[in-house]
């Protein structure tokens, strides 16, 4: 059994992992991302990007900090993402956030204006508890789609390189990556736990 301090280590870079991953769907799919079990959205970085290894960090302030060469430069030498500010478009919904990725926590959340009228305090409460559900199922979605492919065999296989390929500038083979994707949803999520992907993408 795990002793508090791995299973703190560990969900530390899983939540950089999922960080990283959503950072690469947003460039690779033009930030339009179609997670399985939620409508379609619109996702990016935004504003700032901090990227860390265990012996040092690098800060990225810009409007796309995600499209910075600094960005790309600190994967390849093994950094992961650890905070950032991110965006996203839901239909007719728009969230601005900052994340933590060490433990998922969202903080500075922006709501889309609350379509009721403020005259009443409850139905306002009531209506910023729906839009921060809504905000909350899509995450969820994204979440369950990261976990599926983490802990597949196609994660070393194909979501990796695909990713040092991305991290690299080169061209990212998208027919391979989507059809990894497209086979996970039709089978099982396999049990078995991969490597940690720190240093990896710069490999």
């Amino acid at each position: 059994m795990k002793d508090l301090a791995e299973l703190v280590e560990l969900n530390r870079f899983v939540g950089r992992e999922f960080l990283l991953w959503l950072w690469f769907e947003s460039e690779l799919y033009e930030t339009n991302l179609r997670p399985t079990n939620a409508d379609a959205c619109a996702l990016w970085l935004e504003s700032e990007l901090t990227l860390a290894s265990e012996a040092e960090e690098t800060r990225v302030k810009s409007s796309t900090p995600g499209l910075a060469p600094e960005a790309k430069q600190a994967l390849r030498q093994g950094k992961l993402p650890k905070q950032t500010k991110l965006r996203l478009v839901w239909g007719e919904l728009e969230y601005g956030w900052k994340m933590n990725a060490d433990t998922l926590a969202i903080a500075s959340l922006k709501i889309p204006a609350q379509l009721k009228s403020q005259d009443d305090k409850y139905e306002a409460l009531y209506e910023r508890m729906r839009l921060t559900e809504s905000l909350e199922t899509i995450l969820d979605a994204l979440y369950a789609d990261f976990i599926t492919l983490r802990l597949d065999v196609a994660w070393e296989n194909v979501i990796v390189p695909q990713m040092r390929r991305w991290a690299r500038g080169q061209p990212v083979e998208e027919g391979k990556y989507a059809a990894a994707k497209a086979k996970l949803k039709r089978t099982k999520t396999s049990a078995k736990k991969g490597a940690s992907l720190e240093g990896q993408v710069a490999q």
